[in-house]
């Protein structure tokens, strides 16, 4: 009995020096490391995510081929430029000084043939023939024919230019 006493006794020392000189023993070094090691850390997860992010893109782009938009607005601007200069070859166009006439004969045959040109970018954007009436009619003034005409009938309608002086 007279060990387990002493035992007993000895076991709250032995501890409490343990614990001073372990404590006072422990160096610390992850302050040393902190700002550095975030950083580090911080951008390696950061280039991980940017990775990931464009991994995903260049997945979705090739599996549901997300680029059918922009290849429906160029096919739509395609046939929308050419049926406008169609339309000036025809001699279908009439400008009256800055004003443009197209007959409706001539417009709507222009435009109904989107519907067998492309039909796929008519349905994407839900474009009628009507619309792209006046998308051609837009389009008309950026005809080279159309916009030298233009610029002559605002030469001559301005007093101030060379021509009008002479």
């Amino acid at each position: 009995m007279k060990r387990f006493l002493s035992v007993a006794l000895a076991a709250p020392i032995l501890l409490l020096a343990l614990t001073g000189t372990v404590s006072a023993a422990t160096i610390d070094i992850g302050q040393a490391f902190t700002g550095g090691m975030v950083d580090a850390i911080n951008g390696a997860v950061m280039a991980l995510i940017t990775a990931g992010v464009g991994w995903l893109g260049v997945v979705l782009k090739s599996k549901w081929n997300i680029d059918i938009e922009a290849k429906h607005r160029e096919a739509l601007t395609a046939f929308l430029n050419r049926q406008a200069s169609s339309l000036v070859a025809k001699g279908a166009v009439k400008v009256q000084g800055l004003k443009v006439e197209v007959g409706s004969d001539a417009l709507a045959v222009a435009a109904n043939a989107a519907l067998h040109a492309i039909p796929d970018a008519l349905k994407f954007f839900g474009l009628t023939p009507e619309s792209i009436q006046k998308r051609i009619l837009d389009l008309l003034p950026q005809q080279p024919a159309v916009a030298q005409a233009q610029a002559v009938a605002l030469d001559v309608a301005n007093s101030a230019t060379p021509s009008k002086a002479a």
